[in-house]
């Protein structure tokens, strides 16, 4: 059986209780907050950006419209200077054409004062695509500040958690390396593999980890050797006997 000095066993209890410390912290790094609170910033921000890039083209679609509807009316524009210019000259033309040519000057202008509707029309699509686009740009940018301040809230928080391991770990370190090469090697196995690594026992009994140990076992730790290494193999745990 492995032995190490009874001193060195109950030193083992402050190690693991520094251990724990610095396990705590790292879980409270991980599972921050603020990790939470970024991640959906930037998903919001990823999620604008992609509403942006639509926005974008769809003022292109816009754009184009606008171009279709501002060439049509020119077109009808054109058409009826041409025609309006060749009634006020009258050269050639019988009262019937001129009739004809009249109705034809009505029924472009009425096409004209519809397509003028549609130009407006089109027009107020692209300022609105326009909006749209830039709303979404003061949104981005307002998510890259929160994400920038985040991030540095979170920077901040883990420096200090990885300062407060950084001490805890020089004060582990002071107190395990002196320790027994079998009583370090028992108890990293015991990490390792998952298991309560190290408990205490007390004078009655009970253990610090509120694990039952059958008064059999207890008898049995009891009666080793003072320095004797006590693994309880149905909890991967090096059993350390407190004093009276």
């Amino acid at each position: 059986m492995a032995t190490a000095p009874a001193a060195d066993q109950l030193t083992l209890l402050d190690v693991a209780d520094l251990d724990s410390q610095i396990a705590r912290l790292e879980r409270s790094n991980v599972k921050h907050p603020l990790r939470e609170k970024l991640g959906t910033i930037m998903n919001a921000a990823a999620a604008r950006a992609r509403d942006k890039e639509a926005a974008e083209k769809a003022v292109e679609q816009a754009e184009a419209h606008l171009a279709e509807c501002e060439a049509k009316c020119l077109t009808l524009q054109d058409q009826i200077v041409e025609k309006e210019t060749k009634l006020n000259a009258g050269t050639g033309l019988t009262s019937r054409d001129l009739l004809v040519l009249q109705q034809e000057i009505e029924g472009l202008r009425e096409m004209l004062s519809v397509a003028s509707d549609l130009e407006f029309a089109a027009l107020e699509g692209v300022e609105g695509a326009q909006d749209k686009v830039a709303s979404l740009t003061a949104t981005i940018a307002l998510l890259k500040d929160d994400m920038l301040a985040k991030r540095a809230e979170l920077e901040d928080a883990v420096a200090q958690i990885q300062a407060e391991q950084q001490v805890l770990r020089e004060q582990r370190d002071a107190l395990y390396e002196p320790l027994a090469e079998d009583l370090k090697r028992i108890y990293q196995h015991s990490r390792e593999s998952g298991g309560y690594a190290v408990m205490a026992l007390n004078p009655n009994g009970t253990t610090s980890g509120g694990i039952h140990l059958s008064p059999v076992e207890v008898s049995q730790i009891r009666a080793l050797p003072e320095e004797a290494i006590y693994l309880s193999e149905d909890y991967d745990a090096i059993v350390v006997r407190l004093p009276s």
